[in-house]
């Protein structure tokens, strides 16, 4: 896997992470897949269907879309 340059980065930066990504072995990489989102964020449960990402003024603010992974759900405070 290549490592991901960043539009607009420092070159310094770039050389800093094809540094990292060689550190890892193949066995410590993931493949993105359609549960990535759910695992990193530890939604259990949970799809992450869509994302937005809303900018106002200088912050930027991540608005997440899940549905449950099954077609029933319980409340988990009953």
């Amino acid at each position: 896997m290549e490592p991901l340059l960043l539009l607009g980065a420092p070159t310094n930066q770039a050389r800093d992470a094809a540094r990292a990504a060689g550190r890892f072995g193949k066995d410590m990489r993931h493949r993105v897949t359609d549960r990535t989102l759910t695992d990193l964020l530890g939604l259990p449960g949970m799809i992450v269907t869509e994302y937005v990402i809303e900018v106002q003024g200088s912050e930027e603010i991540l608005h997440i879309f899940c549905k449950h992974e099954h077609e029933v759900a319980m409340c988990p405070c009953c």
